[in-house]
């Protein structure tokens, strides 16, 4: 009788654990007016340094462990992404700019060659929310797995306005 108890307990802790895992993937990381969903393992990245004049500029960037910001010349490709790993970077406008209907996010498909400051394969999508323009991309390391270049472009995909505050 002792071991069913236990065999069911076990099951139901790591049913609940799983559960736990699952709604955390789908929490928002926002910024800049915006938000993703952020994958499950994955963080906020601290933007890179910029002028506080600077027009697009990066407003939320998320990424797999080990994504960092570095000095770049390149507003995209300003962060350190491990070979295993991938970032998504957004990138706003003060004002809208037009031209999203270009790189629609539905499309956005990996290519190497995509940014000038970065090797790997990246995508990049553009989007209109709340009359401002925003550029979503996407980088991914050369040993990524599936689960992490879908996980990237799923983030990518999932861009909306935050909620306003008040």
């Amino acid at each position: 009788m002792k071991k069913p108890i236990r065999t069911l307990l076990a099951a139901s802790v790591a049913l609940i654990m799983t559960a736990s895992a699952a709604a955390a993937s789908g929490d928002p990381a926002r910024g800049g007016g915006i938000q993703l969903d952020l994958p499950a393992g994955w963080s906020k990245v601290a933007p890179a340094r910029m002028d506080k004049t600077d027009d697009p500029r990066a407003v939320l960037v998320i990424g797999t462990e080990g994504v960092q910001s570095i000095a770049s010349e390149c507003l995209v490709s300003s962060y350190r992404v491990p070979a295993d790993g991938a970032v998504v970077v957004v990138v706003g406008w003060r004002e809208a700019v037009g031209g999203s209907s270009f790189f629609p996010l539905a499309s956005m498909k990996l290519r190497r060659g995509t940014f000038e400051c970065f090797p790997g394969r990246g995508a990049v999508g553009r989007v209109t929310r709340r009359d401002r323009d925003f550029q979503v991309n996407v980088m991914v390391g050369d040993r990524a797995d599936q689960a992490t270049i879908d996980a990237a472009l799923d983030a990518a995909r999932s861009i909306a306005p935050a909620p306003r505050a008040g």
